[in-house]
């Protein structure tokens, strides 16, 4: 039986992959912190953008931590060019794209950084976060930015195959790595399961671009989404680093449901489009 990383044993085998230590990504917050902080809204101004302040401890959080890692991922690329920072990468790569106008399905959402950009490129926001502390984040995101906010729609619930419902681990002292797949220690919390196809169908809607990062449910939720990927063929950004053999499940999943699909891989994520 294949045995299930925690969340921090796949950070901490990121970090080591990349040469780069907790303590490193503890010092690229406090350098994003000194650049970026503004004392008018006691928050960061990242290009146009607002994102909270997490915390006013004096020494950076395990959690400021990934949040350097999140916006060096996420907006170092996409508003300034600037892959210095990158770990995991971007969620846009080549011509996987975010074109304003399209629907975007931010999964896992957290607290909201790639909803922002998103909304910001123009798109209309469905940021999908199961985890109720997560949500109240996410919303002092977007009440940053009332400009963005009508752009995106916040989702209670988590994607996988089926509907239902689910038991989330919820790490604590932290708003990173909740997930139902890795075992790990920490408070329970359970949500709503919907599909994409599911949702798509309920709601009316469907999707251009597909983002996830949903600690190791990437497969699942995938699984979820084959009429969605065969119908409307939306790009793919997603992430691959929790299991093994997440990039070749993933790849055998997008290729079945839809072979017109070219993909590529880099860092540690999959892009798709047709």
């Amino acid at each position: 039986m294949r045995s299930k990383p925690t969340f921090f044993d796949s950070l901490r085998y990121r970090m080591t992959v990349s040469g780069r230590t907790e303590d490193f990504y503890r010092l690229q917050y406090e350098r994003m912190f000194r650049r970026h902080y503004s004392r008018k809204c006691d928050c960061l101004k990242v290009g146009d953008l607002l994102l909270p302040r997490l915390s006013h401890a004096e020494f950076p959080t395990r959690e400021e931590a990934y949040y350097a890692m999140e916006i060096g991922d996420i907006l170092y690329p996409a508003l300034f060019g600037s892959f210095r920072y990158v770990d995991e990468g971007p969620y846009e790569w080549e011509d996987v794209r975010i074109e304003e106008g399209d629907v975007v399905f931010d999964c896992g959402a957290n607290l909201g950084v790639f909803s922002l950009l998103a909304a910001y490129r123009g798109a209309e926001v469905y940021a999908f976060e199961p985890i109720s502390a997560a949500r109240a984040e996410l919303r002092k995101t977007l009440d940053l930015n009332p400009a963005l906010k009508e752009r995106v729609h916040i989702v209670p619930a988590a994607l996988s195959d089926c509907e239902g419902s689910a038991e989330f681990t919820v790490l604590d002292g932290t708003l990173v790595g909740s997930s139902m797949v890795l075992s790990q220690q920490g408070r329970k919390e359970t949500a709503r399961l919907t599909t994409v196809d599911a949702f798509c169908e309920a709601e009316g809607v469907s999707t251009d671009f597909i983002k996830a990062d949903i600690e190791g449910a990437e497969r699942q939720m995938m699984k979820g989404a084959v009429e969605t990927l065969k119908r409307d063929a939306p790009k793919i950004s997603i992430c691959t680093y929790h299991f093994a053999d997440d990039a070749a499940v993933l790849r055998g999943i997008i290729e079945r449901a839809n072979p017109a699909y070219r993909i590529s891989e880099k860092w540690k994520k999959m892009y798709a489009r047709v």
